[in-house]
């Protein structure tokens, strides 16, 4: 789908339809391309519906989990705080990433961390946990 019809949608639908829009995406780069230009001022609900789609890849979850400030949970689960809504969709998410929900796509994903972040997480974070700082090409 263009660029341009993913934006128009980006900034002209209400929630509701931007839900409905997010259901009828057909493919990862789509997909990836509405993820990756989301205004989080909208809660989660967009959010929700990308990751439901079944054209959503390991690199769309990891952006959304990123976008998310997914890094905050990772540096420290146990005193992450937020609102009972981030947390829930965090914690979702990080969980389905782990059990491999989703597939291996055509898309590339870089979580752009710093040397000093990487090393701070590396760490603290298991052998399965690397696929949250680890880009994939």
């Amino acid at each position: 789908m263009e660029k341009k019809v993913i934006m128009d949608h980006l900034y002209n639908d209400t929630n509701q339809q931007a839900v409905k829009f997010v259901e009828s995406l057909e493919d990862e780069e789509s997909l990836f391309t509405y993820a990756s230009e989301y205004n989080w001022d909208n809660g989660f609900d967009v959010p929700q519906a990308i990751l439901a789609n079944k054209y959503c890849s390991l690199s769309i979850a990891l952006l959304l989990f990123h976008y998310a400030d997914g890094v905050l949970y990772l540096e420290d689960r146990n005193s992450a705080e937020g609102t009972k809504r981030w947390l829930s969709f965090i914690k979702d998410l990080y969980n389905r990433i782990l059990n491999g929900d989703f597939y291996i796509g055509k898309m590339p994903f870089d979580p752009q961390l710093s040397k000093v972040q990487t090393y701070k997480l590396k760490k603290n974070l298991s052998e399965r946990e690397l696929v949250f700082i680890t880009p994939i090409e």
